[in-house]
Formats: C-alpha cells, sequence, structure tokens
C-alpha cells in the first residue's frame, strides 16, 4: 500500500457557509485516507485537501463533496 501524500484542490461554484463546509469538512474527513480539509482564507471557494493517494482518489474525494449539492470541480493537484 502506497503511503504517497499528495494533495487537491477543489473549486466550489459559490462559497460555502460555515455550517455547510463544516458539514462537508466532516463527512470528507471520515475518508480513511484524508489527511486534511480546509479552505483558503482569502478565496474561500477553494477546498484543499491533502490525502494518502494508495487509498482514496482524488475524484472520490470530490463526489463527496458533490453529494452535498455542491457545484465544484477539480482544479489542481
Amino acid at each position: 500500500m502506497s503511503t504517497k501524500i499528495t494533495d487537491v484542490i477543489i473549486h466550489t461554484k459559490e462559497t460555502l457557509s460555515s455550517d455547510l463546509f463544516n458539514a462537508v469538512a466532516e463527512h470528507v474527513r471520515n475518508d480513511k485516507g484524508v489527511v486534511s480539509f480546509g479552505r483558503n482564507r482569502n478565496r474561500p471557494n477553494f477546498l484543499m485537501v491533502a490525502y494518502n493517494a494508495g487509498q482514496t482518489r482524488s475524484i472520490d474525494i470530490l463526489k463527496k463533496v458533490t453529494g452535498f449539492g455542491i457545484q465544484a470541480s477539480l482544479v489542481g493537484i
């Protein structure tokens, strides 16, 4: 099993409220491969995720975010 930690940026169409961000963050952090989940202070619609590429994939993380009805896309790794 790989322990390569990588990161991805997810862009949300709209800035998430604090409550919605916290709910999404808790849900995403429950993925066994996710190391950290946060957002950029200056650009709050950019979500930053560090994860173990041997345990999860960026597309699976994106699906967890969009599962909340949020319009979002992967923009960087």
